[in-house]
């Protein structure tokens, strides 16, 4: 029997106005399945969607047609009360922007568990989970004091740290060096594998993809992805010339 994937997004599609009469199609007819334990890369220019697509997959952005399931199920027919139940612990979500809040690195990746395990238990799973990135002496500092790579583990570390069976990771490399985005990559595979996470990367940078299951090009609103799978980084597609011959992305496999 065929397990149910994580993800699965069927012909989903979602544009935004520009001016009056001018809409920017930024997904058209997109489809994708994500099963556990895998890594999937999205690989896009600046502004090319990726952002959009993570938050249409983890049902923070609806789509104007498609649908988007999450363990079989049509994210879009729950109750508000299960969707936010998604959103707060079973998808998890990693990205550049600061926590809103200035607190100590181990409070911001405990607080979201405090509801669910009480705040010993969260602390206690905040304090293994930054071990277990390699930002455990960081535990005490804010955001502020981080460097560039060790941000990037702790938003690893705040999107994991509740156990999601879905990671939505946006573009968290792109402002780091070779080494520190292997060392990402690597980890967030580490996880999929040992926590059978479905992982979900939008890369601006085909380094990030070096680990990836499967490797997708979205431009001009279309998932593509090259005929010899996997591909190196270095024969992706084109993003000037993306209508060379391609297929779409079978969410069959």
């Amino acid at each position: 029997m065929t397990a149910v994937p994580i993800l699965s997004l069927v012909g989903v599609c979602k544009g935004f106005a520009r001016g009056r009469r001018l809409e920017v199609r930024v997904l058209a007819e997109v489809s994708l399945e994500l099963g556990a334990g895998e890594v999937v890369a999205v690989l896009a220019q600046r502004a090319g969607g990726k952002s959009t697509l993570l938050r249409v997959a983890g049902a923070l952005e609806r789509p104007d047609a498609g649908r988007v399931l999450f363990d079989g199920q049509d994210v879009w027919t729950l109750s508000d009360a299960r969707r936010w139940g998604l959103l707060s612990g079973e998808i998890g979500f990693v990205g550049t922007q600061p926590p809103e809040l200035d607190l100590p690195l181990v409070t911001l990746v405990a607080l979201p568990m405090f509801a669910t395990v009480g705040r010993a238990q969260a602390y206690a799973r905040a304090h293994r989970t930054l071990d277990r990135v390699g930002v455990s002496q960081c535990a005490q500092q804010h955001w502020g004091s981080l460097a560039d790579w060790e941000r990037a583990l702790a938003a690893v570390a705040i999107g994991v740290a509740r156990s999601p069976k879905l990671l939505l990771v946006d573009d968290l490399t792109a402002t780091l060096g070779l080494g520190e985005t292997e060392e990402i990559v690597g980890l967030l595979g580490a996880f999929a594998r040992e926590d059978g996470v479905g992982v979900l990367m939008g890369v601006s940078d085909g380094n990030a993809t070096r680990t990836a299951d499967r490797i997708a090009t979205l431009a001009a609103g279309e998932l593509l992805v090259p005929e010899d799978a996997p591909p190196s980084p270095a024969r992706l597609i084109d993003f000037t010339s993306h209508r060379k011959p391609a297929r779409r992305l079978d969410p069959r496999g």
